[in-house]
């Protein structure tokens, strides 16, 4: 009887080891995550005076900043022409750059669009304009 008993005990534990590394394995799989898509809409031919009203000074006078560096051209001739409260999917505001790490959170910013009557920039930014990234270089 006490052979039996053994048996049984090693085959229980081998089982809950077959069960706890396949369990494990499977958890591990499933929990890649992927940043989720941003929702892009048209920019509007009029601007949206509503919206660009209320973006933060700090938001705008980050990207008008980084927008004179880049087109060479004075404040004074650039016009912020659409602005839209969006949440990015990663802390490098879905803009991540190859061998870059990105924190999977959403981050709440701006997507913001400056012009200066030839070309437009169009930015993403974080809520309080610390993080500036140019979404697509045209220049």
């Amino acid at each position: 009887m006490k052979y039996t008993w053994l048996n049984l005990i090693r085959k229980i534990t081998l089982i809950s080891i077959i069960c706890l590394l396949v369990f494990s394995t499977t958890s591990c799989t499933n929990n890649q995550t992927t940043s989720p898509e941003i929702e892009t809409t048209q920019t509007p031919s009029i601007p949206d005076n509503s919206t660009v009203n209320e973006l933060p000074p700090a938001v705008k006078s980050a990207v008008l900043s980084d927008a004179t560096k880049r087109i060479s051209k004075p404040v004074a001739s650039l016009q912020i022409t659409q602005a839209q409260k969006q949440n990015w999917g990663d802390s490098c505001l879905g803009l991540a750059q190859p061998d870059t790490l990105c924190a999977q959170v959403i981050v709440p910013g701006w997507k913001v669009v400056v012009s200066d009557g030839q070309r437009e920039l169009v930015y993403r930014t974080d809520e309080k304009g610390k993080q500036v990234k140019l979404e697509d270089s045209q220049t």
